[in-house]
């Protein structure tokens, strides 16, 4: 306990939390900008099985926000560098590599057995069919997004509104999108601690709402989103 020792000093967690986050099991989507700090403080926190899935592999572009990634990585597949990286930020942990596309048909396999999926890639159709897999399968999920200095989160489960429910699928976004990296960093840290708080059953918790986040104006707001009993996404449950 050692390692954790800041953070079992919090009443929130103590030693029964932290033996809690060491049993859960997390699938983070996208291994980019977003999971950067996704993954880097849910291994630091001790969360016991992360699986990571990407297909994509390294290139320039992403090093201004992609911080588990270097210049020398340039080229290589992006979950191979990030379980080698992460395994040296914290031994203890278990990470499952899924090197292939999400995919209507291979979603629901992919999150089985989670308690979270956070979801951190830059597309709307993924995006998507993360929230109907996780609508389905009664599995809780922590969407984020960042478009230049702008950027939100929301957590997802049955009872509460999802993306299709704010009409999600309608949204267009620039390819490709644009992003600073700090920003990337902010939503990135708030989806690792909505996470943290669904495994430990903390109250609080972004279900219902949306949090915006503007580095332009350097402020938040949450907006409070309700869930629309016509969503073709809750229907099929």
């Amino acid at each position: 306990m050692m390692r954790y020792q800041r953070q079992v000093l919090m009443n929130q967690i103590g030693e029964n939390g932290q033996n809690i986050l060491k049993q859960s099991k997390v699938v983070v989507i996208g291994a980019g900008g977003l999971a950067s700090p996704v993954l880097t403080y849910l291994t630091c926190a001790g969360v016991g099985t992360i699986t990571l899935v990407d297909y994509d592999t390294i290139s320039e572009s992403n090093l201004n926000r992609q911080f588990l990634y270097g210049e020398k990585e340039v080229g290589k597949s992006k979950v191979e560098v990030a379980e080698e990286v992460l395994s040296r930020i914290n031994s203890t942990i278990t990470i499952h590599q899924v090197s292939e596309k999400l995919e209507e048909n291979n979603i629901m396999e992919i999150i089985k057995g989670s308690d979270v999926v956070i979801d951190c890639v830059d597309n709307v159709e993924t995006r998507l069919i993360v929230n109907r897999g996780c609508l389905q399968m009664d599995i809780p999920l922590v969407e984020g997004g960042v478009n230049g200095f702008y950027g939100f989160i929301i957590a997802i489960k049955r009872e509460y509104a999802c993306l299709q429910c704010v009409r999600y699928g309608d949204t267009v976004l620039k390819r490709p999108s644009p992003a600073l990296g700090a920003v990337v960093g902010v939503i990135g840290s708030l989806q690792a601690v909505e996470c943290i708080k669904i495994l430990l059953g903390l109250e609080g918790v972004l279900y219902g709402r949306m949090l915006n986040y503007d580095g332009l104006s350097a402020s938040f707001e949450t907006v409070e989103i309700q869930k629309n009993h016509m969503c073709q996404a809750h229907s099929i449950i």
